[in-house]
């Protein structure tokens, strides 16, 4: 037996439109699939037409092989098209959508006499039914038939081995999430130093609960820019000798306050396997509240007005989220400074504030995927 490769025969597409209004609406044996010419187990359905030409016989044996070969490359459904009895089919042009029910793709063919006196040769066309066009075309000629069948399990391989199909990744269970704004809430532990001016280290400092709200405005892939309202409080405790009858008594002196901050915070949004980690650096407003309570060890309470030079400061840090039910958890570390001086009573206390706080939070997003640009 003899192989050689041949090229498609040029048939005349502008007869495909008559083509198309002389053939009446076949019966296609179609299966339940999944839509989108794919079946229930995800394979690609594949109508096979019935073979052209004169040797019924050579046929009916290829038309078998060929849908045994088509269901051995394991990714692809074949499935038997019918045509009217006497209808010709141009197997050089892609089949009427009626022809193939939906398929996803399609083979067409025919046995041809060869060139020489008892040569054949077997002719296929695979193709795209989702633009009607043809994909590759190839033949197979031979002058023994039994040979001929050995060889068409690699025909039809070669002719679907020119399938290209656009791969399209299907986000993984649990993947990141990507809001356009982020609503959330923490709270924390912040240890202050309280540091007098001129005054070299810190004289008083004490551990301080901290917590609030926070909303983030995601402004590309990232970079984010984060508003937050913490209401937090100080209490400094003052140790200082005083005069009494009896000489110098140790006393202790305790201020008592609520302030609150809002911070406005830019941040850089990196993703390490499944943590975000998240850089951040901004100013922050401090705002008082009410009056400072005072307190000595003698019991003594009163209340006192206070202000403060310049209520702003700056805070960095660095924070970490992880994915957690239908949000996110955070943690994060923060260092903040006041610019200004805080004064109580009128100049009797003052002091400014350095900070480094602690916290855990947990945020959810809204409007998955949305730009703001």
């Amino acid at each position: 037996m003899t192989e050689k490769r041949r090229f498609p025969p040029s048939g005349a597409r502008v007869l495909a439109a008559l083509y198309a209004l002389a053939v009446s609406v076949p019966v296609f044996a179609q299966v339940p699939g999944t839509g989108g010419g794919i079946d229930s187990q995800g394979k690609a359905i594949t109508a096979v037409l019935p073979l052209a030409g004169e040797e019924a016989e050579m046929n009916r044996r290829f038309h078998g092989k060929i849908m045994e070969s088509v269901t051995a490359l394991g990714k692809y459904s074949p499935r038997e098209a019918y045509i009217p009895f006497g209808t010709r089919l141009p197997t050089d042009m892609p089949p009427l959508p009626s022809l193939t029910g939906g398929a996803r793709y399609a083979l067409t063919g025919g046995v041809y006499p060869g060139e020489a006196a008892g040569e054949y040769y077997l002719q296929l066309w695979l193709w795209d039914m989702a633009g009607s066009t043809m994909i590759y075309t190839d033949d197979l000629v031979y002058d023994d038939i039994n040979e001929a069948m050995e060889s068409v399990p690699g025909l039809v391989e070669w002719l679907f081995s020119h399938i290209h199909e656009l791969s399209i990744e299907t986000p993984e269970s649990g993947a990141w999430p990507d809001p356009l704004f982020i609503l959330g809430a923490r709270a924390g532990l912040s240890q202050r130093w309280y540091v007098k001016p001129n005054e070299q280290t810190p004289g008083a400092f004490a551990p301080n609960l901290e917590g609030g709200v926070s909303g983030a405005l995601r402004l590309n892939s990232l970079f984010s820019v984060q508003l937050e309202a913490l209401l937090t409080g100080d209490t400094l405790v003052y140790r200082g000798l005083e005069d009494s009858p009896s000489g110098p008594v140790l006393k202790n002196k305790k201020y008592t306050n609520l302030s609150l901050e809002i911070p406005l915070l830019f941040k850089m949004n990196f993703r390490a396997g499944g943590i975000r980690l998240s850089p951040l650096a901004g100013v922050y407003v401090n705002i008082l509240l009410g009056q400072t309570k005072y307190r000595n060890e003698d019991g003594q309470t009163d209340t006192f007005s206070w202000s403060v030079s310049n209520p702003l400061g700056f805070t960095a840090g660095l924070e970490g989220a992880a994915p957690c039910g239908s949000g996110m958890l955070i943690v994060g570390l923060r260092y903040g400074m006041d610019f200004g001086i805080i004064s109580i009573n009128s100049g009797e206390r003052e002091y400014r504030r350095n900070m480094i706080s602690l916290y855990l939070g947990y945020e959810f997003g809204f409007f998955e995927g949305k730009k703001l640009f």
